[in-house]
């Protein structure tokens, strides 16, 4: 063969490969376009449903494991995290869904775990609902006029009428948050019941409003507010 025949044969092998690679990016360039639309499609059709039913805006993302290779291979994706800021009434919001399929008509998560979180002056707010009703002999006596967490005692600190300022311990009994004074009297007067009912209402209608199967499983103060720490098995998303 003489040399322009070697160098057409050159020019030949070259560009069967180059056009190889450019057919490769191509198809990765649309693998990546399709998996960014299944992303924001998902997250965008979910942040609507979820924002609509909190009351507050919700931010989902999905695991680092492509979605739609996920879903072809096990129908299912890996995790799916939604997050809040809550506003003035709602706590801020962190939950994760683990292995989360299309189940029965419904999107379900295996599993799920996360947190509520109120701030102190959600807490102090949500307290005031609670307090006695105007008329009531005691009812400045005992008004919940602030609350500020007390993280290395692991308490809530009410202040009450602005005459003491009281501990209370939070717990969960059988999945309800509750909200235990270190003292039951003041001045000689009986606290009234239900006096911190706000908080723990506020709570409720949270719960209410996340994906059937989320449960309270422990509660904590932390040093911004109050941490529910949330859970859960076979939960439904939609």
């Amino acid at each position: 063969m003489d040399r322009r025949g070697r160098r057409d044969g050159r020019r030949g092998g070259c560009g069967c490969g180059c056009s190889l690679v450019l057919l490769l990016l191509l198809l990765a360039g649309l693998v990546v376009a399709a998996e960014f639309g299944a992303r924001w499609y998902l997250s965008d059709r979910a942040e609507r449903e979820a924002s609509a039913e909190l009351g507050a805006p919700v931010s989902v993302e999905f695991g680092t494991s492509p979605v739609l290779w996920d879903l072809a291979t096990q129908q299912a994706v890996g995790t799916v995290r939604l997050t809040s800021p809550g506003d003035a009434t709602v706590p801020r919001i962190d939950v994760t869904g683990y292995s989360v399929s299309q189940v029965d008509g419904g999107i379900r998560a295996e599993s799920a775990d996360g947190t509520a979180t109120l701030s102190a002056d959600q807490l102090a707010a949500a307290a005031a609902e609670g307090n006695p009703a105007e008329g009531s002999p005691i009812a400045g006596m005992t008004e919940v006029r602030s609350v500020r967490p007390d993280a290395p005692a692991g308490l809530l600190r009410a202040d009450i009428g602005g005459i003491a300022e009281i501990g209370v311990q939070p717990g969960v009994n059988d999945g309800q948050l509750t909200l235990t004074p270190q003292q039951t009297s003041l001045l000689g007067f009986p606290l009234p019941d239900g006096l911190f009912s706000g908080i723990t209402g506020t709570v409720d209608t949270t719960m209410a409003s996340l994906p059937e199967g989320v449960v309270i499983e422990d509660a904590r103060v932390v040093d911004d507010g109050l941490e529910v720490m949330l859970g859960g098995r076979d939960v439904v998303l939609r």
